[in-house]
């Protein structure tokens, strides 16, 4: 079996690990893997003309890919049509469980809220926004009862969808949501990771800032 281990596969381990991956093809060099929950085929391959080769065969015609391997994944996001591309950096929390302790109280977030979050966060379609809601994969945080942001995971299980409300920022309310869901989901046995993007330099100062490990390499998210 390929060897998943190490911060740029993280996103195959996470959807094996709960069991909503389903292995398409096992090679020593090469693993590709879809998960059910949010439909993305996760591609692990250093080499090229194989990585190719497996997306010819097996999801040349999907709407959601993942390569952990950056240059393989510009050639796929060329070849096949995709309309939109993510080149990010992968993070990950090795560390101790932050601290329980919080300026904020926290709750997961019901369909009551939706119209909320559609308002606020647009870099997800109101579709996926109601079904991390169903799956309760978004938490509200409140200071003294009011509602100063949220967080939550994407379907495929990386933390993200990060936002504080304006007059509410620079107090430190970004890295308490997040520490916040680190010991959440580590508290469930798995290591919390996300993806930033490459230009994002403020995500990754806020991630430094949490302890968390950023990959060297740039993985590619494409969607049509």
């Amino acid at each position: 079996m390929f060897d998943i281990n190490g911060i740029d596969h993280l996103g195959i381990d996470h959807v094996l690990r709960r069991g909503s991956g389903e292995i398409i093809a096992d090679m020593e060099n090469a693993l590709l893997v879809r998960d059910s929950v949010s439909g993305a085929y996760m591609l692990a391959c250093e080499d090229m003309i194989l990585g190719l080769s497996l997306i010819d065969r097996h999801c040349s015609d999907c709407s959601l890919l993942m390569a952990s391997n950056h240059a393989l994944g510009l050639a796929a996001f060329e070849r096949y049509g995709f309309s939109g591309k993510l080149e990010c950096y992968q993070v990950a929390y090795y560390g101790e469980k932050p601290s329980l302790s919080s300026p904020l109280t926290f709750r997961a977030a019901e369909i009551d809220d939706l119209d909320m979050l559609k308002a606020n966060y647009d870099l997800l379609s109101a579709e996926e926004l109601e079904q991390l809601v169903k799956r309760r994969s978004i938490l509200l945080g409140y200071y003294h009862s009011r509602l100063v942001g949220f967080i939550g995971e994407h379907l495929e299980g990386s933390m993200g969808i990060l936002y504080v409300f304006p007059e509410y920022r620079r107090r430190g309310f970004a890295c308490a949501l997040q520490s916040h869901l680190i010991a959440s989901k580590m508290d469930r046995g798995f290591i919390p990771f996300g993806q930033v993007e490459k230009d994002n330099a403020g995500s990754l100062r806020l991630q430094n800032k949490l302890g968390m490990t950023i990959s060297d390499r740039l993985i590619v998210w494409m969607w049509k």
